[in-house]
């Protein structure tokens, strides 16, 4: 006998169940409407007090206001101001102000040599109804000393990408940046690039360890964007591009956090003399954190030897390297030096430069700003693939090969997606979710997910030579995510932001 297709033991079940309800209904319907405490995500913590954040915890029934209970569990001792509201201040001390006010003052953190950790647990109550605990860290920074951080065009906006640059200016030991350096960089298309990132640099000190600058940022970007979802990318000029690549080293091996790790890197005409950058630039690509691939983009002009330098790195595999030409006109050694970062500001408002070119293209086209963001660029050990030459100057030119023969990657161009507009609602009939044809493209992925921030994570529901056009019936959530990833023959692939759908038939 199958008892599943039994009316009679159907009915035994169904009734058991309502009798063992009905016998405790009180301890039951407690059960399931206790609040839900919700401490927020971990902090990163320097010499400034921070501010928790309890005020995603709620109650499922409303009944009542919530009360919050906030405590330490692990780590060096802190102080915790108002730890009965869902904003406490966590501070490493309280102690008198030094001078006539004699009102005591909230101390920062007591750094070391070392990261530290601290734990804090959150409770919230409501009525004779308690939650159950959530905990969130705070990470200690080691001392970086005063900060000599700069934004550039504050106030931080989190729904934006946090672009950080380097300069070159007085040798490799000497990583921070001079502003007039960076004002002369506005002109053009770099201004744009306050309209649309948060822009970062270090004031001038030496010596400094990429370590403190690197805990500098953590720190800085934690307190402004503790759920910071946006792309993070470094650009270093000469000497600047060691510190560019060292940056995202340190950040993604220390701490490997994908909230604040560094994906992307672009070196203009950086100078070799610091070190091999070879294994730099290997060590860094072999940092991803959490699936979110690491790649670089390389702008030579100066020939080896130049200005005294030791250029023993020259082209690199996993690179998208585009050369500068000597032969390309009477330009002084020190404007070519200068030209790769005048060239690429200018790519940013230049419709000559933003054209796909059957993707022989370069600059701010696959910057996180760019139309080509979502580039993830193919790795093959021992290979230059995608390697191009500027025949021109800043303000006019054209993009062309290296060596095709040798070097014939063409990027894949981005992906346009064709479906119900971003919060449709798709009901039994199901959907044909496509993209147009992306030209250099060789396979055509659909992807599910159920974050609009985590591609990497999505499921592949189909994987064709062509757009997809199979009619979508059913899906993995109720909100899904969508979106065409494409592939070009090397293996790199791009794919265009989700959209999100409601789904009434949601998979098993």
């Amino acid at each position: 006998m199958n008892w599943l297709n039994d009316d009679r033991m159907r009915f035994v079940l169904v009734g058991t169940i309502i009798v063992l309800f009905a016998s405790n209904p009180d301890k039951t319907q407690a059960r399931e409407s206790r609040p839900i405490a919700d401490a927020g995500s971990s902090r990163y913590a320097g010499p400034d007090p921070i501010v928790l954040d309890g005020t995603r915890s709620y109650d499922p029934d409303g009944s009542a206001p919530l009360s919050y209970t906030w405590r330490q569990i692990s780590g060096p001792p802190v102080v915790i101001i108002d730890a009965n509201t869902p904003t406490p201040t966590i501070a490493g001390s309280i102690q008198p102000d030094p001078g006539r006010d004699k009102t005591p003052k909230l101390q920062g953190f007591p750094q070391t040599d070392e990261i530290q950790e601290c734990e804090f647990e959150l409770v919230v109550g409501s009525v004779e109804r308690e939650s159950d605990p959530d905990a969130v860290k705070v990470i200690i920074v080691p001392d970086f000393g005063s900060s000599k951080l700069i934004h550039l065009n504050p106030p931080f906006d989190p729904d934006k990408p946090t672009w950080i640059s380097f300069d070159g200016l007085g040798g490799c030991g000497n990583v921070g940046a001079d502003l007039t350096w960076f004002y002369d960089y506005h002109r053009g298309g770099w201004s744009i690039l306050n309209e649309k990132v948060n822009r970062i640099i270090f004031e001038r000190f030496n010596p400094v360890g990429i370590s403190q600058i690197s805990n500098m940022l953590i720190v800085y970007l934690s307190t402004q964007a503790p759920d910071y979802k946006q792309p993070i990318q470094s650009d270093g000029t000469s000497a600047g591009g060691q510190p560019a690549i060292d940056i995202g080293i340190y950040l993604n091996e220390t701490y490997a956090d994908r909230r604040y790790a560094v994906n992307r890197v672009t070196l203009f005409d950086a100078a070799g003399y610091c070190r091999e950058y070879g294994p730099s630039i290997d060590r860094f690509l072999a940092s991803a954190v959490d699936g979110e691939q690491c790649w670089i983009d390389s702008y030579p002009a100066t020939l080896p030897g130049s200005y005294g330098m030791k250029r023993d790195y020259g082209f690199q595999a996993n690179v998208l390297t585009v050369w500068f030409d000597s032969a390309t006109g009477p330009y002084k050694l020190q404007y070519k030096h200068e030209l790769p970062g005048y060239l690429y500001g200018n790519s940013m408002i230049d419709t000559n430069l933003q054209e796909f070119n059957h993707g022989v293209i370069a600059g701010a086209y696959w910057s996180v700003i760019g139309p080509g963001k979502n580039l993830q660029l193919a790795f093959t050990p021992g290979v230059e693939t995608y390697k191009f030459t500027w025949y021109g100057d800043e303000f006019s030119g054209y993009m062309d090969f290296y060596d095709e023969l040798n070097h014939p990657g063409r990027l894949p161009e981005p992906v346009t997606l064709i479906g119900p507009p971003d919060g449709a609602i798709v009901d039994a009939n199901g959907v044909v979710l496509s993209s147009e044809v992306s030209e250099n493209a060789v396979g055509y992925q659909l992807l599910f997910g159920s974050d609009p921030y985590r591609v990497m994570d999505y499921i592949v529901a189909s994987d064709t030579p062509n757009p997809p056009t199979e009619v979508i019936t059913t899906f993995p959530f109720e909100q899904t995510f969508w979106t065409v990833r494409v592939y070009d023959k090397f293996g790199s692939t791009i794919y265009a932001d989700p959209i999100g759908l409601y789904a009434e038939n949601v998979m098993p």
